[in-house]
């Protein structure tokens, strides 16, 4: 923006305030904060609502913003018959297993790409994304041909592979903006201090791209938990389901069990809840410098 340009800008503001107060503006901005908060946060307020009435309050017509009774029993029902904690172990594990490989080869991949100058290295940041533009659904039936080719159908370890081939793409590409973004002199000077390459990347490199890795590892968590489509199609038997399948199970052809079904997406919001109230300062420069560089 030209120094010409801004100055007009800053006096059509002038103008508008002069016709407008300055405390219409403010109420008016501050209202918009709280329509944006509230439509935000009501769902999630809903399903808390809804997962602690008794099942008589469910059905009743028009719904009560606020329970007349609170009741646990939902909790209960969903915990000790509902096979909760074989669901959540399984997803656990998927979810564990894809972040930690995905963050230790895009930590790799990403540092490759934006310290080295190869054939192709400009083009092929692009072409990793672009494969992100394709419906997951399109996916289906090739990886359903190799995990049956491989032996890999109904299994957990199955769907590691599957859940890192559209994830990685992504995550290369914000660590390779994060990286883009250590000077090169700090390595240089870590080298000459008698650091190897590899000692200087994880004592130098990495540390300077903590938000970045907290970034690309809650990106991957997020997905990994929460990831429906793929899991219903390649797991079949009970015992190898993950927890939104599991959840699922709740929703049936005549009837749903409201306060369960709400009770279990209370308890599989809350590990992703914790982990953004714990890292949300490195989650967003993360998800911003990495995306802005590079």
């Amino acid at each position: 923006m030209t120094v010409q340009a801004d100055i007009e800008m800053r006096s059509r503001r002038r103008r508008r305030r002069r016709i407008v107060p300055s405390w219409i503006w403010r109420t008016l901005r501050y209202a918009g904060l709280w329509i944006a908060f509230v439509w935000a946060v009501f769902p999630f307020y809903w399903m808390v609502v809804t997962s602690i009435r008794p099942r008589d309050e469910l059905s009743r017509t028009p719904p009560e913003f606020l329970p007349n009774a609170i009741t646990l029993q939902n909790y209960v029902d969903l915990i000790v018959g509902a096979q909760f904690w074989r669901f959540a172990l399984n997803s656990l594990w998927l979810t564990g297993a894809v972040t930690i490989l995905c963050v230790a080869i895009a930590l790799m991949a990403g540092y490759a790409m934006a310290r080295h100058r190869f054939r192709g290295s400009t083009a092929l940041p692009l072409l990793m994304l672009y494969g992100q533009m394709f419906p997951a659904v399109l996916l289906l039936i090739p990886f359903y041909m190799q995990l049956r080719f491989f032996g890999w159908l109904d299994s957990i370890w199955g769907l590691i592979p599957v859940y890192m081939s559209y994830m990685l793409p992504l995550c290369v590409w914000l660590m390779r903006g994060f990286f883009s973004q250590v000077p090169h002199s700090l390595e240089d000077a870590a080298r000459m201090d008698g650091c190897t390459r590899w000692q200087a990347f994880w004592k130098v490199i990495v540390p300077m791209a903590r938000p970045g890795i907290v970034a690309v590892a809650t990106w991957v968590m997020i997905h990994s938990w929460n990831e429906f489509l793929y899991a219903s199609t390649f797991l079949i038997s009970e015992r190898n389901r993950t927890l939104p399948l599991g959840l699922s199970r709740l929703i049936g052809q005549y009837t749903t069990d409201w306060g369960m079904l709400m009770a279990g997406g209370v308890l599989t919001a809350m590990p992703i809840l914790l982990v953004f109230f714990l890292l949300q300062k490195q989650l967003v420069s993360g998800v911003g410098g990495g995306a802005v560089k590079g």
